[in-house]
């Protein structure tokens, strides 16, 4: 009854109708969302961030997994929504995965209402898992990471950078990127390359004056080598590895 109840609310939230005689099995909507880059990335960072919710590790909504519940609502064609109401048709870990992952449904109903909201910024974690989940934003999102490298570590904006940063905001799925705001939590210098993004590339007085503080190693996904290239292409082969053996434990 539990399972039902989520999937039911979810699905009113999305807007799609949902018959439960319809749904897919957890497998083939597994799979189906795993053949698309932007999906695929959504699953992973469900399987990884939810981890603890998941295995009942904890009781509550980790800020994590309640992101990653919402890059999957995000995600192209509702392919990760199918996965969220699929069908376990019997398998006790995924039956215990669909009840425990309710704990987050109140948190998560409440974020997407707030999503259509443009005047409420989000945590560029968010933002960017969001972004992700859509294949041509996360598409975009690696051109962005492939000719921005600079802007982390000079004061320099090229025009390919320039260029990238129209083509990343000009995607559906990263609405959100330009206001959102950073909370420590990143994997990389987040207010710099704000602060920098505004300064040098917009060519405007940023709003929030950057304060130098111990730069955090960057995130293999946004990591950028001394070339400004992005280490994302070598990391789909990582990634898919990842979600093999992660989809082996459900």
């Amino acid at each position: 009854m539990h399972v039902r109840t989520y999937g039911l609310m979810i699905c009113v939230l999305a807007g799609c109708m949902c018959g439960y005689e319809a749904i897919e099995l957890c497998d083939t909507a597994r799979l189906k969302c795993s053949t698309r880059d932007g999906c695929r990335m959504a699953l992973i960072n469900f399987f990884v961030g939810c981890n603890e919710v998941i295995h009942g590790e904890t009781n509550v909504c980790t800020t994590d997994c309640k992101h990653a519940l919402i890059s999957l609502l995000l995600t192209e064609d509702k392919s990760g929504l199918s996965f969220i109401n699929c069908n376990c048709s019997g398998n006790k870990f995924c039956e215990e995965r669909k009840v425990r992952v309710e704990v987050c449904t109140k948190d998560v109903l409440q974020a997407m209402a707030n999503m259509k909201n443009n005047d409420r910024p989000v945590r560029c974690n968010l933002a960017q898992w969001i972004c992700e989940a859509d294949t041509s934003c996360l598409t975009a999102l690696d051109y962005y990471a492939r000719h921005c490298g600079r802007l982390l570590t000079g004061d320099t904006c090229s025009s390919r950078c320039n260029n990238s940063l129209e083509i990343l905001y000009r995607q559906k799925n990263a609405q959100k990127l330009p206001s959102c705001y950073c909370d420590g939590t990143e994997d990389y210098n987040c207010q710099k390359l704000k602060y920098n993004t505004e300064k040098f590339c917009f060519l405007r007085e940023p709003l929030v004056p950057y304060v130098s503080l111990t730069q955090k190693p960057l995130h293999p996904k946004e990591s950028w080598n001394s070339g400004g290239k992005s280490q994302f292409q070598t990391l789909k082969g990582i990634e898919l590895l990842l979600l093999v053996l992660l989809v082996r434990l459900t």
